[in-house]
């Protein structure tokens, strides 16, 4: 009997450890990256051009987003020294995805990280002046 009563201590506290592990990893569905910047609604960002440096994995770069009516139409990644096969295919990939949806809120490349970490942070400092 004092077998059980340890048992079912052993299972409780696991099942503890589970649950506060699951709920550490898990997500409030806030992105806390969303919530530090100040970006308007799609369709009212000021039209301009606004360029932000991006750092990447192989040093900084610029990037240059155009905004018409409202709305992302171009982002043009200046030179940089991103490997081809990594981070050039987040240069590649990003920007493209990035008008299609119209947010800087897109999922990174994989084995490219820090420059599409990085990408993104540029277009999002873009957006947000084009919000003031």
């Amino acid at each position: 009997m004092r077998f059980q009563a340890i048992k079912r201590i052993m299972i409780t506290i696991l099942a503890a450890v589970m649950v506060l592990t699951l709920t550490a990893c898990g997500s409030d569905g806030s992105d806390s990256s969303q919530s530090d910047y100040q970006i308007s609604e799609v369709g009212t960002w000021k039209d301009g051009v606004y360029t932000e440096t991006a750092e990447g994995k192989k040093g900084s770069f610029d990037v240059t987003v155009t905004i018409e009516d409202g709305m992302i139409v171009s982002i043009e990644v200046g030179d940089n020294e991103e490997t081809a096969d990594k981070g050039g295919v987040a240069i590649a990939q990003l920007p493209e995805q990035m008008i299609e949806n119209q947010t800087y809120d897109v999922d990174a490349v994989s084995s490219a990280t820090v420059t599409s970490d990085g990408l993104k942070d540029a277009v999002a400092k873009c957006l947000e002046r084009a919000s003031e």
